[in-house]
């Protein structure tokens, strides 16, 4: 009995005791469990949209940055351009000359070109000169001279300076005080236009006055030209 009490009373060990079952050491010996197939084509497929996605997100943010690059420098651009026009056809003179035997004002404009006389911007020299701006195949194209010109007609047309370029939308148009009204054109006349309105690209077109092409009337009124 005593024996028997003895081995009763000895702690079991767990790599030895029986099971529920009566095996010895199943606690030991089941194997661990992996992922199944399934588990893994769903991690897979988890992890490739997660990636996906973060290169859809880097895209956009590069196409972003591209864009604000790109717009900042159409935004130099269009200053630079506005300010050299401003300037030079805001110092538009009522030049008169002979043309085709008749004594106009020397100031022409299409919808795509404009010829003006203005003052020649070295003093020593003084005097005046003829500009012409024209918009061709995307490009702006600039060609000058002096004033007296016979043979202005023959010289306006040729070989021109490349102003800037990769411009799809060039536009100019004219304010005449007489009728009180944009025009897309003007041929020689007695005067000057009031005004001219100019359109690149996307941006909003904007104003110059012309000083000596406006009456006092037209001065005052000069806000509401546009």
């Amino acid at each position: 009995m005593t024996g028997t009490a003895s081995l009763m009373r000895t702690p079991c060990k767990l790599s030895v005791c029986p099971g529920p079952a009566g095996r010895a050491g199943q606690a030991a010996t089941d194997p661990v469990r992996g992922f199944t197939l399934l588990e893994v084509v769903i991690a897979i497929t988890v992890m490739t949209l997660i990636i996906l996605g973060i290169g859809e997100a880097f895209r956009l943010g590069m196409g972003a940055w591209d864009k604000g690059e790109e717009e900042t420098q159409w935004t130099q651009r269009f200053r630079i351009l506005s300010g050299m026009f401003s300037q030079q056809i805001k110092s538009a003179y009522p030049y008169k000359m002979d043309i085709e035997g008749e004594e106009v004002v020397l100031f022409e404009g299409e919808a795509d070109s404009i010829l003006f006389a203005t003052a020649l911007a070295d003093p020593p020299y003084g005097g005046f000169k003829w500009v012409r701006y024209s918009h061709k195949d995307g490009a702006i194209l600039q060609k000058e001279g002096l004033l007296p010109d016979k043979e202005l007609t023959d010289h306006v047309t040729g070989e021109e300076d490349i102003v800037d370029s990769d411009i799809e939308e060039f536009r100019f148009s004219y304010y005449s005080q007489e009728d009180n009204e944009w025009k897309d054109s003007w041929d020689y006349e007695d005067a000057l236009p009031g005004a001219v309105k100019i359109k690149i690209s996307y941006f909003e077109p904007f104003l110059i006055t012309i000083p000596m092409g406006l009456t006092k009337e037209d001065d005052e009124d000069e806000a509401e030209l546009l």
